[in-house]
């Protein structure tokens, strides 16, 4: 085990036990959910390119910068979506999709470990739908509990 791998194994689950402090502050709204699976999938993104990066270097050389460098600014993309307040749902299913691709294109070699935050960043898009079944009820006298 060499350095980097220590590295980015230490830096992932930070950033894990960061996204499960979150979830568990929040009680575990759909929301909460979402963006600890999004913080989730960027620790996994960057404990695998951390601990990819000497291997990767030696044997791509200046190839690894976009290399490793898709995968992450990939992870980042959702967070930087909610952050501005913009299409969150809309930026992880396409950053899910785009680090899949990329996971499965490079998946001769190893960019299949980037099929796991993927996968994360898949379930945090679906974490980030909110149902939309009618209008809310409001409450104008008419509810049972009003009427005597």
């Amino acid at each position: 085990m060499n350095v980097a791998a220590i590295v980015g194994g230490g830096l992932a689950l930070f950033i894990a036990v960061a996204a499960l402090v979150h979830l568990g502050r929040r009680r575990a709204t759909p929301y909460a959910l979402g963006r600890s699976l999004r913080l989730l999938a960027l620790g996994a993104t960057l404990g695998i390119a951390i601990a990819m990066l000497p291997a990767t270097v030696s044997d791509s050389g200046a190839a690894a910068g976009y290399l490793l460098g898709v995968p992450t600014v990939v992870a980042l993309v959702p967070l930087g979506a909610e952050l501005a307040g913009r299409v969150v749902g809309v930026a992880t299913t396409l950053a899910a999709i785009v680090m899949l691709a990329w996971g499965l294109l490079l998946g001769l070699g190893d960019g299949v470990y980037f099929v796991i935050p993927a996968l994360i960043l898949g379930a945090a898009a679906v974490a980030s739908v909110t149902p939309r079944r009618g209008m809310p009820v409001s409450d104008n006298g008419n509810s049972p509990r009003t009427r005597s």
